[in-house]
């Protein structure tokens, strides 16, 4: 029954929660059975779920049930509940991200976990027959084990706190379902032998699956509890797991027993470390045993040394040791403890031993000399004699002194910011050369690490931060200024600006708490001034070490590192070679190797680890690295490690999906390296390749870097919400730090000081700020704070005592006055600590949360990046990055692991990349070549001090090589097959390093090098280099002048053979001095150069040229290109061309002195590198006798002497003259004998013109570069003509000479008087240039065009401008062929651009118009215009469109000895003007032109001596006079400001004089008396000059025109200004009163502080004030602020404030005062009140929404604060004031916004007014007023439902009326009211006032507008009174009256968006 139902369909009643056939159930009840099947065949799983596409909402639905069934958690769920439960729980791992994620993060929770106890607690334990534990285990136990193992689970970050939350909730205390959980799977693994239906395989199968699922659990379970390492019962789980696990290792390839073996021995491992802890009673120095080992004489570290601890970071514990060291560590005289290479001397054994030297040898090559070079300096600081420095010790460092801390900031990702201050280095320069030197000094650049020391023995290492800048750029700076509006002096703070001081940020490196401590106590110190100094380390990156350290360290608590048992044995191998297994992936049944990928045409051939290729078919390294879990591959110089690593790359590509082998890891030691090879796999094909790390310099990889493809992934729900939470709380840090720093930069003062002593110290608060009464009642007069203080610390009555001071315990509680100095002073302190050290505790702590959740930022950042790499099939990534990365690649779960030049890379390294996931590692490189490089010479391998430590050996080496006889070796494969060199050339490293290199390919087959005589060759050389010549000891590089020039010399001639590219050439040197000194020569010689192509594709392109038409027009010259030496070249050390190869090598050995001394030289390693580069031919420079006594050295130069090819002479060979001989031994020799790459006798060859070439025997390359300078003798086709050009030039393909005297007629029958010679030759082909007039079809413009140019075609261009009318009312101005498209003649469609031209509509206000680009039916903003206005007193000085205070003085300047103006000068005059000629003389003696009473005009104006253009002026346009035919006596000029000038009568006639006074009957009329009163707003407008519509206001003559016109416009601007600044207001209130709807509830106060009532009787801000300190938190700061801004606009739109008020109480005080007889009328229906209605309407709803907001939230305050009284009489009397001012004036909206307004607040004073009770007095009786209120608040309510009705304008008041009738009815002060709807009734008011159309007045005065002509089609009504306002057929009804100069004022509120 059992096997039936194994192999039957799934039962979906049982997946659904219950089968009523239970055990009898013909289907089957396995659910873990199809979770396997997903597991082991992902492929099935993805194509079933590709047949569903509506998977997505498959998983949705899953996790709504899964949902339904969490909620029944918490009610003790059945077993068949539980199957469902955790079987979709399994379901849902295979699903959408976002759905796993949620439902582990649940599963966590209470309902959750009550699954899980319900399991262990009841299922399992009452669980009988095997039927039933099998049931449980299959659907409940092992989908949560698949569930919690899955990798999408357990790598995820944001899963990692709800997955240990789980698994420690599945241990229980004490183990308890630990115990549960395991024993019951273990007595199921004893039972699945008699009922195998778990899995259709074997029984042994069965059980492995169970013990390999319960291992990953348990694995997983000690990395969530460290605790578990020395919990019995889970050691007694494990132990019996590991039993059974011991039972079914019969197959110990098969996969999942390797999987099992893992876990197990990881867990081991742990437990390993656990049984290590000392037991209480264990003293420390014996916490590792009593072992041998630790009792050899070897002074060990921590505790276990003989003599005790060296320091503070001496611990045998990796994990405890500080990176950077400590001051302890700085100033101990002891030498640290490093681990030598011998692994039996170890502290720990095996691969915890490793880790530890590896990390104790690291820290040492790097920090040990900074801490070093910190100690040298703080005894110099200390005054004491420095110590002798260490041998080998070379670190440069920078030391700036006199350091100041002058700031402490904080930023929201970087942390802290130290800024120090330094004495600039380079004061006395100008500010270019500090920048300069700053540039090229390379000084205190980003990322560089340094320490900050103080004189007292404290330090602090920093890194330079990022915002350290040489110079601050300008842009940046306004845009922090923008986003910033709060920014201090330090902003703006460099290295070079200033002049006497360089600024520097600083981050601490470390996060400590104890870092941090110390700088901030640097930054507030409270005892004697700090003493600081700045050491820099240059080079040093802090990120170049730290990553790899700080993995080492992870790596030491948790030891899961593959292959521990060939790194780092624990016993001693019984074997001297290792016996390698197969990766553990390839030891799954039927795996094999698909090599197709290698074989031509892609033929099948398959491989497994067991089986034996021929090595002839493939590689036999290839086949063994795939064979062997570890795998070594030596190659030696040109033998293709970079293709064979490719290839196996894609060997394993090719069965990534067989293997599950994710994504195969390459690691590489730089990243040029990395580069190469991710560029060189791009060229295979490989497309899914990403990038770690920002340091890549190929543009190709730049889309492929992970940051760059993380970004545009998706995120998950969950993680969008983590990092909007985590964001969000980080910018909350960082306001918390930013102002705890502002308090600790103020912590020091005064205030502070007393504010501490009167919250802690009341008695000396009181002692020292207090009223002192002396014995006699008199008051003691204090000093002030600062003084008072300063008095006690320095008072010279101080008691003098010499009994030794008190302790500050005792000072506390002692009287101030009665201490002596010292102890005042050292309590001061105290104090000051005190202050300081709190602010600081509370900055720590805020700053370990920011930490803290910065991480957690950091990992959810991840989770995309893992989802990233996981879809990768290549991830690159050098060591140190991954050091950096090393938690990301660790959940990567990677499998395979390619390390290439393994030989470079430091063990530390290789360690690092060891990833816990990885079954398959190769390495591949050479132990031969370039080792790992390191600082410290005393740990190098080549110092016979450092060999036993030997850091500087590479795990590659060691492996193949050990350090000790007695340990066991690595199989490794050698690539034997080199196809770079020359087999001369390899002959010097064949017989030396690699006797069994064969060499391969066409490389015997090379070309000679072009040039030399020999292709290799060691040019001897004594000449001693630079540091022997000079004698200097002291210089720490080496230079060789001699060789310089030698090398400069040898390449030039290589350049000039014209053979050799870029990259063919290549110069090395082993020293960076030689470098500098070879690129500074190099750059400044400019040579000839082939340039990108080399010789083959010169040929091939002249071969081509030369095959086009037989038609030669002259000589075509190779390309060639000038450039520097250095661009010809490839130059590097030696160091850096490991891996790289040239053509042509030239080597620079730079060494040689009479010590013999080769330096870096000495090693086989760069001696193999250098012989190794060459492909062609190689040139050595140096001194035989400085290398012969290297071992080495002496071979390879016995090989080149016996094989003539070393000697002090150097034989060139010319190319044309190759049995000449040419011998060099010096660089002068090259120029002599070799001036051009050649000999020195003349070339002989000829040029390609046929003419001698006049050069030196030169190169091919150079022959071709000549050109011919003798006369062309080439003809010229079709006349006689020579060729004008010299013969080297290409000749013109055409005769260019003009010929004159011609008569040519063309085709379109002009005549062409001169032609060229060509054109002459052909007529046909001459262009006719005649201009002549042509109509273009379509758009019918006239052009002038060439006579050539067809308009008709369908290409032609018409450029005239476009001019069709747009909409906005301008004509385009774009060109016509851009706006219209023309086909066969006619314009088919026409396209418009946006008008770009000025709006220039004319502002009615006055006389400019809008400069604003054409905005189309925008309204167009205010006039910025400067305003005109102004009189002979004063001037306006604001812009056009604000309104202007009218002139206050009471004397017109209007008058003239016959008669003045009395009416003050605002007012229009009241003189009638004299027209009289001037009698005044101007400077040139004849009479004024002018009128008597004028301004007499300039010189140039007089009639008799003025110019011509002056007398021709035309000053009578009626006549058409001129100025010189005038009679100035009868008809004298007017000259206005601008200069223009007419008569007297046309100005009269055009100022329209006659309609404001009586005239008389004369030719020249003239005024003699005042018609009529001026009136207001009878003007149309401001007159202006006609000719430039300048200003008149001048002209007194026009006074009381002008002046009229002036005051209507006034009045108009006034009322225009009053209606945008109340909408500006309006809106303003609105976002009050929104931000007041979504501002948090201020806290309510305990009932202990509730004090007695509050009565607020007092002015209305007054009330305003104390309610908003009722209410506190500064709930109604903006409020507050508003209803003052409103305050203010009310007093400014009062009647008394507009333009003809003002004027009319002017004239009323000159009348008072007998000075004017009134003839000025004011119209008060004029008068506009509208302004000062809505303001104060504005004010009373700015007091409702702060009396709405309180209402809503009294309630809950009022228990902690005092009661609440409102007196809101006044409020109640401006609602009524507003009534009854809106109803007089006829405005219903304002008259309804009273009674809104009263009604609200009779319902504030009920809710207000406390409610009777039975006690009450009849005073307090509420009932009755509140009566009244409601009587008279409906009252309201319902006037303004009848106005509503009755004026349609105030339907927009609805809502509002509906609002304050629930206030009345309900006492419902809150209503949810939207943005939109609060802002559309203002929306509707600002409409009302548009700057289109034409403005009229209603006839109740009211002001309004008329579209199109000005003049109304259609009866309407005015908004305001409803009365008639338009009319019909263009004519308005009667009353109304036209306001032209009204129509624009309105537009201003467009530019407020209003």
């Amino acid at each position: 029954m059992n096997n039936f139902r194994s192999q039957s369909k799934p039962c979906f009643a049982f997946q659904k929660g219950s089968c009523k056939f239970g055990a009898r159930c013909k289907f089957s009840h396995d659910v873990a059975r199809g979770i396997r099947e997903r597991i082991d065949h992902p492929s099935m799983a993805t194509a079933s779920q590709a047949q569903r596409p509506n998977q997505r909402d498959r998983d949705e639905d899953d996790l709504r049930q899964w949902k339904r069934l969490l909620r029944q958690g918490s009610h003790s769920p059945s077993s068949a509940e539980c199957n469902r439960f955790f079987s979709l729980t399994a379901k849902l791992v295979d699903g959408e991200t976002g759905a796993l994620q949620e439902a582990v993060r649940l599963l966590a929770d209470e309902d959750g976990l009550a699954y899980v106890r319900s399991m262990t607690e009841r299922h399992i334990p009452n669980s009988t027959g095997s039927d039933d534990m099998q049931s449980i285990w299959a659907n409940q136990l092992y989908p949560l084990f698949v569930l919690l193992t899955h990798q999408r689970v357990a790598d995820s970050a944001l899963l990692e706190q709800p997955v240990a939350i789980i698994y420690n909730f599945m241990q229980g205390f004490g183990s308890r379902r630990t115990k549960v959980i395991f024993d019951f799977a273990m007595k199921i693994v004893q039972s699945v032998s008699n009922t195998d239906h778990l899995v259709s395989t074997s029984s042994s199968a069965s059980k492995l699956v169970m013990v390999e699922a319960c291992l990953a659990v348990l694995t997983k379970m000690i990395d969530c509890n460290t605790s578990n390492i020395v919990d019995e019962i889970f050691k007694t789980v494990v132990q019996q797991m590991e039993s059974i696990l011991r039972g079914l290792e019969k197959r110990s390839d098969n996969y999942l027993t390797l999987q099992s073996q893992k876990w197990m021995g990881y867990i081991n491992r742990r437990i390993g470390v656990g049984d290590e802890l000392p037991t209480s009673a264990a003293p420390a120095a014996q916490s590792v045993g009593s072992r041998a080992e630790f009792a050899l004489p070897k002074n060990l570290p921590g505790r276990l040394s003989v003599s005790g601890r060296r320091h503070d970071n001496d611990h045998a514990d990796i994990t405890k040791i500080s990176i950077l060291p400590t001051h302890e560590e700085i100033v101990s005289t002891r030498a640290e403890y490093l681990p030598t290479n011998d692994p039996t001397s170890f502290h720990r054994p095996g691969i915890i031993g490793r880790l530890d030297r590896e990390f104790r040898l690291i820290r040492e090559d790097t920090i040990g000399q900074l801490r070093d070079v910190v100690r040298d300096r703080l005894e110099e600081l200390q005054g004491r004699e420095t110590t002798r420095r260490r041998e080998g010790q070379n670190l440069r460092a920078n030391t700036y002194k006199n350091v100041e801390l002058v700031h402490v900031g904080f930023e929201q990702f970087n942390g802290l910011d130290l800024i120090l201050r330094i004495p600039q280095p380079m004061s006395t320069t100008t500010p270019q050369k500090r920048r300069d030197w700053w540039s090229v000094s390379k000084r205190l650049q980003p990322g560089a690490l340094v320490c900050v020391i103080n004189y007292d023995g404290s330090i602090l290492f920093c890194v330079v931060a990022d915002n350290t800048v040489i110079t601050t750029d300008e842009k940046a700076e306004k845009q922090r200024a923008d986003s910033a509006e709060n920014t201090t002096e330090f902003d703006k703070t460099s290295l070079s600006e200033n002049a006497q001081y360089a600024y520097v940020h600083l981050n601490i490196a470390e996060i400590h708490d104890y870092n941090i401590r110390q700088a901030l106590r640097w930054y507030r110190n409270t005892g004697t001034q700090n003493h600081l100094c700045l050491v820099e380390f240059p080079g040093v990156l802090l990120a170049s070490f730290q990553h790899t350290l700080e993995a080492l360290q992870k790596m030491s608590r948790s030891p899961d590192i593959p292959f521990i048992d060939l790194i780092a044995p624990e016993t001693t191998p019984t074997s001297s070679i290792a016996e390698i297994p197969p990766p553990q992936y390839a030891t799954k049944p039927g795996f094999f190797f698909d090599l197709s990928c290698l074989t031509k045409g892609r033929t099948e051939l398959k491989f497994t680890p067991t089986q034996h290729l021929d090595p002839e078919v493939l590689s036999l390294a290839l086949l063994n690295s795939l064979s062997r879990n570890l795998a070594l591959i030596q190659g030696p110089p040109g033998t293709g490690k970079s293709y064979t690593g490719e290839k196996l790359i894609n060997v394993l590509l090719a069965n990534k999906a067989k293997g599950k082998l994710g994504p195969i890891l390459c690691v590489c030691y730089t990243n040029h390296a990395l580069d190469q090879l991710l560029e060189h796999l791009l060229d295979d094909g490989v497309k899914q390749i990403i990038r770690i790390g920002s340091r890549s310099k190929s543009e190709r990889l730049e889309s492929v870097n992970l940051r760059q493809v993380a970004r545009t992934a998706d995120r998950t729900k969950s993680e969008k919400s983590s990092l909007w939470d985590t964001r969000n709380a980080i910018g909350n840090y960082e306001l918390t730090a930013s102002r705890s720093l502002l308090e600790l930069e103020q912590c020091l003062g005064r205030s502070a000081l007393q504010t501490y002593l009167a919250e802690h110290h009341p008695l000396h608060h009181q002692a020292l700020f207090g009223t002192l009464i002396d014995e006699d009642g008199y008051q003691e007069v204090r000093h002030s704070q600062k003084q008072l203080v300063d008095h006690w610390l320095n008072a010279s009555k101080a008691p003098q005592t010499t009994a030794p001071p008190r302790p500050v315990e005792h000072l506390l509680v002692a009287d101030l006055w009665t201490m002596n100095r010292n102890e005042r002073h050292r309590l001061h302190n105290y104090w000051r600590r005190k202050m300081r050290d709190s602010i600081i505790q509370d900055l720590l702590l805020d700053f370990n949360e920011y930490q803290k959740t910065k991480q957690d930022r950091h990992r959810i950042l991840q989770e995309v990046d893992l989802r990233c790499l996981m879809a990768a099939d290549i991830v690159g990534v050098t060591t140190t990055g991954l050091a950096r990365n090393l938690d990301l690649l660790r959940r990567l779960r990677c499998k395979v692991l390619i390390c290439e030049e393994a030989g470079e890379v430091l063990e530390a390294h290789n360690l690092t990349a060891l990833l816990p996931s990885i079954e398959h590692c190769i390495l591949i490189g050479d132990q031969l070549q370039l080792r790992p490089q390191i600082q410290n010479y005393e740990l190098n391998s080549t110092n016979p001090r450092g060999a036993q430590y030997s850091l500087d050996v590479s795990l590659f080496e060691r492996l193949i090589n050990p350090a000790r006889e007695r340990d066991q070796k690595i199989p490794f494969d050698t690539l034997e097959t080199q196809r770079r060199m020359h087999p001369s050339i390899s002959d010097l490293i064949r017989r030396t390093l690699y006797p069994t290199l064969i060499d391969g390919g066409a490389v015997a087959e090379y070309p000679e090098v072009s040039g030399l005589q020999n292709r290799l060759f060691w040019f001897q050389h004594t000449m001693l280099e630079d540091r022997a010549h000079q004698q200097d000891p002291v210089s720490t590089s080496h230079t060789n002048t001699f060789e310089v020039q030698m090398t400069i010399a040898l390449v030039q001639h290589l350049v000039r053979q014209g053979s050799y590219g870029p990259d063919d050439i290549a110069v090395i040197t082993p020293y960076l001095g030689q470098l500098f000194r070879l690129r500074r020569e190099m750059q400044s010689i400019f040579q000839i150069s082939v340039g990108e192509r080399d010789l083959e594709e010169l040929e091939n392109l002249e071969a081509d040229n030369a095959t086009k038409s037989g038609e030669s027009y002259g000589v075509k010259t190779s390309t060639v290109a000038r450039t520097t030496l250095l661009k010809s070249i490839r130059l590097a050390t030696v160091d850096n061309f490991q891996g790289e190869e040239a053509k042509v090598v030239v080597i620079s050995l730079v060494r040689s002195n009479n010590e013999q001394r080769c330096g870096f030289l000495s090693t086989n390693n760069r001696i193999n590198v250098l012989l190794s580069r060459a492909k062609h031919g190689m040139y050595l420079i140096g001194n035989t006798d400085t290398y012969g006594q290297v071992p080495m050295w002496e071979q390879v130069i016995t090989m080149l002497r016996n094989g003539g090819n070393l000697g002090p002479v150097l034989q060139l060979r010319c190319p044309r003259h190759p049995d000449h001989p040419i011998k060099v031994s010096t660089p002068d020799h090259f120029l002599q004998f070799s001036p051009e790459g050649g000999c020195h006798r003349q070339c002989d060859e000829r040029l390609l013109c046929g003419h001698a070439c006049v050069n030196r025997c030169h190169s091919q390359v150079l022959h071709k570069a000549v050109r011919c300078l003798e006369p062309c003798p080439r003809p010229k086709k079709g006349c006689s003509h020579s060729c004008r050009l010299p013969c080297g030039n290409v000749c013109e393909p055409r005769c260019t000479e003009m010929l004159e005297n011609l008569d040519l007629v063309l085709s379109c029958g002009h005549r062409k008087p001169r032609a060229l010679c060509w054109q002459a030759q052909d007529p046909s082909s001459i262009v006719c240039e005649e201009v002549i007039a042509k109509t273009v079809p379509g758009c019918g413009h006239s052009v002038k065009v060439p006579c050539h140019v067809d308009v008709d075609a369908a290409n032609y261009s018409c450029t005239s401008v476009c001019g069709t009318p747009q909409p906005c009312g301008h004509s385009c101005r774009s060109q016509c062929h851009r706006c219209k498209e023309r086909k066969d003649g006619t314009v088919v469609s026409e396209h418009h651009e946006i008008c770009r031209q000025s709006c220039n509509r004319d502002y009615t206000a006055c006389h400019h118009a809008c400069q604003k680009s054409c905005h189309g039916q925008e309204i167009c903003p205010p006039c910025s215009s400067p305003c005109e206005a102004r009189c002979s007193h004063s001037r306006c000085s604001k812009q056009c469109h604000e309104p202007c205070a009218p002139c206050a003085e009471q004397k017109c300047s209007s008058q003239c000895p016959h008669q003045k103006c009395t009416m003050p000068c605002a007012a229009p005059c009241n003189w009638v003007p004299c027209s009289r000629r001037c009698d005044n003389l101007l400077d040139c003696g004849h009479q004024c032109p002018s009128l008597c009473g004028e301004a007499c005009p300039e010189t140039k104006y007089c009639q008799l001596c003025g110019d011509d253009s002056v007398k021709s002026a035309v000053v009578d346009w009626i006549m058409g006079s001129l100025y010189h035919e005038i009679n100035l006596d009868e008809d004298p000029c007017v000259f206005p400001d601008c200069g223009h000038f007419l008569t007297m009568s046309n100005m009269d006639g055009l100022m329209d004089l006659k309609s404001q006074y009586d005239m008389s009957d004369e030719d020249i009329a003239t005024p003699k008396a005042l018609s009529n009163c001026s009136l207001p707003f009878s003007m149309d407008e401001v007159k202006t000059c006609p000719s430039c519509r300048g200003p008149l206001r001048n002209i007194a003559r026009y006074g009381r025109i002008i002046r009229r016109a002036s005051l209507d416009e006034a009045t108009k601007k006034f009322m225009a200004w009053s209606h945008v600044e109340y909408m500006r207001l309006a809106e303003q209130l609105v976002n009050v009163q929104i931000s007041l709807t979504k501002a948090d509830k201020p806290p309510a106060l305990p009932n202990a502080t509730k004090s007695s009532k509050l009565v607020i009787a007092k002015g209305r801000y007054q009330q305003l004030r104390l309610l908003h300190e009722w209410v506190g938190n500064a709930r109604y700061n903006e409020a507050l602020k508003l209803w003052n801004r409103i305050s203010t606009f009310i007093r400014e739109v009062r009647k008394e404030e507009q333009p003809l008020q003002r004027v009319a109480n002017l004239v009323r005080h000159a009348s008072g005062q007998a000075q004017v007889t009134n003839d000025f009328a004011v119209d008060e229906s004029v008068l506009q009140v509208k302004g000062e209605l809505k303001a104060l309407a504005l004010s009373l709803k700015c007091e409702i929404v702060i009396l709405t907001d309180l209402m809503t939230i009294r309630e809950r305050l009022s228990a902690g604060r005092p009661k609440l009284k409102l007196d809101l009489t006044k409020q109640i009397q401006d609602c009524e004031k507003l009534i009854e001012m809106a109803e007089s004036a006829q405005y219903p909206r304002e008259q309804v916004e009273g009674h809104i307004c009263l009604a609200q607040f009779c319902a504030f004073i009920r809710a207000l007014t406390p409610e009777s009770t039975e006690d009450s007095t009849p005073e307090e009786e509420s009932s009755d007023v509140i009566a009244k209120l409601m009587e008279q608040a409906k009252a309201h309510i319902a006037t303004a439902r009848d106005l509503l009705n009755q004026y349609p304008s105030t339907q927009i008041l609805e809502a509002e009326i509906a609002t304050a009738e629930t206030m009345l009815r309900d006492s419902v002060f809150y209503t949810e009211v939207s943005e939109s709807e609060m802002r559309a009734v203002y929306q509707a008011m600002s409409r009302e006032l548009s700057g289109t159309g034409h403005w009229y007045y209603c006839v109740n005065g009211h002001p309004f507008t008329i579209g199109e002509c000005g003049m109304p089609m259609e009866q309407a009504r005015c908004p305001e009174c409803d009365a008639v306002v338009g009319g019909r057929n263009h004519r308005a009804e009667e009353g109304v009256r036209r306001a032209d100069e009204m129509e624009d004022l309105g537009r201003g509120m467009g530019q407020l968006g209003i």
